[in-house]
Formats: structure tokens, sequence, C-alpha cells
């Protein structure tokens, strides 16, 4: 690609540097946001929303930086917009048949449905934080800058949610 072309045409460089976004990210990024939402439908459409927000701040600033980290917090922010529109109850009903037809080989283990359900009881807020810390690696502080709070409150969150997340498995076990 000729760099003067790309200096002339804003749009032509944005959707180059989103493609390249887009390749290393969007599985990553989908995945995370199907385990906030819990439907891989929704997921990806949230997904594309958040690659076509990182388009609209390249076009608009050619020069600005879009890190993982920014698909993350716009991710993390779609997803708890999405659930708070949807006023979304985010358990299971009982008997309640899941599609695991799109779902990794990994994540439809009992194991991981259950995992997925317990997941569903937690707050967005508190989900954002254990998934963005023990699902995409994200350090406390990372993770803290994402979902614009600080370190402590994400530890706490964590601390919180993973209570809830042992009594719901045990809960299922029984």
């Amino acid at each position: 690609m000729d760099h003067a072309y790309a200096r002339e045409d804003p749009a032509r460089l944005a959707q180059t540097r989103v493609d390249s976004l887009v390749r290393e990210y969007q599985t990553k990024v989908a995945r995370y946001v199907r385990r906030m939402v819990g439907d891989a439908e929704t997921a990806l459409d949230l997904t594309q929303d958040v690659f076509l927000a990182a388009f609209r701040v390249l076009k608009a600033e050619p020069d600005r930086e879009l890190t993982g980290g920014w698909l993350y917090r716009a991710a993390t922010n779609a997803a708890i917009s999405h659930l708070r529109r949807r006023k979304i109850v985010r358990m299971l009903p009982f008997g309640h048949e899941i599609d695991r037809g799109d779902w990794r080989i990994d994540e439809r283990s009992a194991a991981s449905v259950d995992l997925q359900t317990a997941l569903g009881r937690l707050s967005p807020d508190q989900s954002a934080a254990v998934l963005l810390t023990s699902y995409a690696g994200y350090s406390s502080q990372e993770a803290a800058e994402m979902l614009g709070t600080t370190a402590d409150a994400v530890r706490q969150r964590v601390c919180r949610a993973m209570r809830v997340l042992r009594a719901v498995m045990l809960e299922e076990e029984s």
C-alpha cells in the first residue's frame, strides 16, 4: 500500500488498521462477549459493533493507537449496555436446553456449561472483572483501566464474584 495515498485517504488507512485488529482480536473478543451476554448471535453483533467503532475512531483520528485493551473496554461497555437495555436475567431457567453447537469443543463440557450458568448469576461489573482477569488474562490494573475503575475495585469484584461462583457451582453439584 502506498503510504502517501494512505495519508490522503483516512478511510482506507482506517480500514487497513481495523482489518489487522480484526484478524488478531475478533475471535478472542467474540468469545469474551459471548461469555458476558450468554448468547452467540448477540455476541457476534456486539463484536461487529466494537470493530465498527474502531473503524470510526481511526477514520476520525488516523494517528490514534488502538490496542487490545481498547477493544476489550469497548466490548465490555457494549455488553453491559446490552444487558442493561434488555434487562436480561441471565440465569437460565430450569430445564432450559442450551444450544452449544457454535461453542468451541472445550466449552461444551458439562462443567463449562455449569460455569456459564454461574457467570449468568453475576452482575455485569463482576462478570467483566472475572472475565478480563481470568479469561482474557489482563492484570487487575489493566482491567481497571478498561472498566474505568481502580485495581482494588477490580480485585474486590473478582473476590465477590468468586464467592458467588463457588456457591452456584456447589449448588449445581448437589
